[in-house]
């Protein structure tokens, strides 16, 4: 997970990128969610509909830019020299809290997570240095939460469940979750009481159970490449339930 310089230009991969969305928004429409395995929605939950310019005015953390794409896609970007690209809800969510939303890579090195409860060990903030470059000692050392992450085969890894601090991996899916760049897919990750999942397109990839749950914290949604590849990734129709 090093650093090193990409030859291709800004304005040229932003051509190429913004090709690609134009192409692949055919796809899922925000309705078109297949995820049946875990539904909120009917169990008097609170459902909180994120709309793009707001997701977009999520707090931006790493070497990255996030940009508003066409149909309501938000399109988030890791830059030259990146650690790690991601958005932080300005939300401390309580208690239990599902996360649904459909994402797409731009490129085949995207690999994507989703942190909920993340907090500062004292729980009830979150902290974040002025400093911080996106990398991930922050998350794995200094800040409770837990961490999902699928579309990791660029990583050499299958989808899994970590809580942190010390970024214990405690479920994994028994093969690659199939993801590819160029096509959206519905993600559900939720936290209910114990019990934690992550659903792609309505199955379940990998669950878990915690003894010992952290309360709550912010949502986080993270991109980040491989041997000095971008992530690029578009992210919409993201809905957050609460109860």
């Amino acid at each position: 997970m090093g650093t090193s310089k990409r030859p291709t230009s800004t304005a040229s991969v932003f051509l190429f990128i913004l090709s690609l969305i134009v192409a692949c928004d055919n796809g899922k429409g925000a309705n078109d969610s297949k995820v049946e395995t875990n539904d909120p929605a009917i169990s008097g939950w609170k459902q909180e509909k994120i709309a793009p310019e707001a997701l977009a005015d999520w707090r931006l953390l790493g070497k990255g830019k996030v940009s508003l794409g066409l149909n309501e896609q938000v399109v988030v970007q890791e830059m030259d020299d990146s650690q790690g690209v991601m958005l932080v809800s300005p939300t401390f969510y309580e208690g239990d809290v599902v996360v649904r939303y459909q994402v797409l890579a731009l490129t085949p090195a995207t690999v994507f997570i989703t942190m909920l409860a993340a907090t500062d060990l004292a729980a009830g903030r979150l902290t974040i240095p002025d400093d911080y470059d996106g990398g991930m000692a922050l998350w794995t050392g200094d800040a409770a939460n837990y961490f999902f992450a699928f579309k990791n085969a660029p990583h050499g890894a299958v989808p899994f469940i970590a809580k942190n601090p010390d970024f214990a991996v405690t479920a994994s899916a028994a093969g690659q979750d199939g993801m590819v760049a160029g096509v959206y897919y519905d993600v559900e990750i939720g936290k209910e009481g114990a019990k934690l999942w992550l659903s792609i397109d309505g199955r379940t990839v990998v669950e878990w159970e915690d003894e010992h749950p952290i309360g709550g914290g912010h949502v986080a949604l993270r991109l980040r490449g491989t041997a000095g590849l971008a992530a690029v990734g578009a992210i919409k129709a993201l809905t957050i339930y609460t109860r």
